[in-house]
């Protein structure tokens, strides 16, 4: 004899069912894209797309990677508190220090050349900057340090362009022409933001980018190589003379905004008519 339910009992069954299916069933997908992230006390940003730190906050949260550029996220910093309030000055003395006295150019092997704050080059490692989330000063010593910031750079061991891509570096981000500069950075900024993802500390990413991470990884640190060991240092060393200065560039370039206050309250005149504008 087949069950028969009374009314009451199927209507008990089918609660149950619709309960374990709203705690069974997810409201709403998780976001696909989260960004955290922290400034610290020496005005270094830290990104992850996962909180790895008591110190990182929200920056992003949403469906997609909105490619924020790195001073937008620094404003995401400030406004959502994942600035450290303390901040050391004196990490840059300290960098430097070893190196001693820096000339304008020429002079050994710690010498670095006038820095170059605008023209196409520098746009073109602004843009990387922004698109990758590598801090400009960090991408200019790399592309200084590599080449020279000479295109048509060619290592003995078959590096070429700006940022000296290996041939299978190269091949991993899809690099046609090695020489055209704007595609060369780009691919030098991704995949040294893919070292500092991998190892979150700026040493680790430089020498990833030199020795290979592999190297880095199995070394549990830098790699005791001297050519990496230097390579790490003049670049650390360099960005902490650059610190700032492609900041105050942008700011003293952008036009200033006259207000009706700055005026003394008076409206600027128009200006005579172009001929296009109703009468």
């Amino acid at each position: 004899m087949p069950l028969i339910r009374a009314p009451a009992q199927r209507l008990a069954i089918g609660l149950l069912s619709a309960c374990l299916a709203v705690v069974l069933w997810p409201c709403a997908p998780a976001p696909a894209y989260t960004l955290y992230g922290f400034e610290d006390e020496y005005g270094i940003v830290h990104l992850a797309e996962t909180k790895t730190s008591e110190r990182d906050v929200l920056v992003y949260e949403g469906p997609a990677d909105p490619r924020l550029g790195f001073t937008e996220i620094k404003r995401l910093l400030r406004q959502k508190g994942g600035v450290a309030a303390a901040r050391r000055q004196d990490w840059i003395a300290d960098t430097v220090r070893p190196y001693g006295a820096f000339p304008a150019s020429g002079g050994g092997p710690y010498a670095f050349g006038p820095v170059t704050t605008s023209g196409p080059l520098v746009d073109m490692i602004r843009r990387s900057s922004a698109a990758h989330r590598v801090p400009m000063e960090l991408l200019y010593a790399v592309v200084e340090q590599e080449s020279g910031f000479q295109a048509g750079a060619v290592s003995p061991k078959g590096a070429q362009g700006l940022m000296q891509l290996m041939p299978d570096t190269q091949a991993t981000m899809d690099v046609a022409d090695p020489f055209e500069p704007e595609k060369n950075i780009a691919a030098g900024a991704r995949f040294l933001r893919m070292m500092l993802d991998r190892f979150r500390e700026t040493p680790l990413a430089l020498a990833a980018y030199n020795a290979g991470p592999e190297v880095v990884a199995r070394s549990g640190g830098v790699p005791p190589i001297p050519e990496t060991l230097r390579y790490v240092q003049r670049i650390m060393a360099r960005q902490a003379m650059l610190q700032g200065m492609f900041d105050r560039e942008e700011k003293r370039k952008a036009p200033a905004v006259v207000t009706p206050r700055a005026l003394g309250g008076k409206r600027p005149h128009p200006g005579p008519s172009s001929g296009n504008s109703p009468r």
